[in-house]
């Protein structure tokens, strides 16, 4: 009797401890689903922003050519190197929607990586 009782205790805490293992495993793949979004979402607010600063930088160059044709060439030249800072900026958003964009890759790929872990088991 007390035989049978040791091993269904044993079998009910196989299960628990193979359920509890899933579910730490789903609640990882979740996570990381979610990290993949967020980064995604920066991504595309960095490119809203390079979107932003790139407008800026043709209406500064317009600028510069009208003051250029009136012979104002200081102004002109104040709105060129405006034009500059606003590309810098453009480029500087480029650069932090790649890196959020390899952020949501690789969490993406993490979550892969533990998904075909768990199926292997299976």
């Amino acid at each position: 009797m007390k035989r049978l009782f040791l091993l269904l205790l044993c079998m009910v805490a196989a299960v628990d401890i193979t359920t509890a293992q899933s579910d730490y495993y789903v609640m990882k793949v979740q996570s990381y689903q979610r990290e993949a979004e967020y980064y995604q979402k920066k991504a595309d607010g960095y490119r809203d922003n390079a979107e932003y600063y790139l407008k800026r930088a043709e209406k500064y160059q317009r600028d510069a050519a009208y003051y250029t044709k009136r012979g104002d060439l200081d102004r002109a030249k104040t709105y060129s190197r405006y034009a500059e800072n606003e590309m810098d900026k453009y480029e500087i958003q480029l650069r932090y929607a790649a890196q959020a964009d390899d952020k949501a890759a690789m969490y993406l790929r993490w979550a892969g990586i533990i998904i075909q872990m768990v199926s292997k088991r299976l």
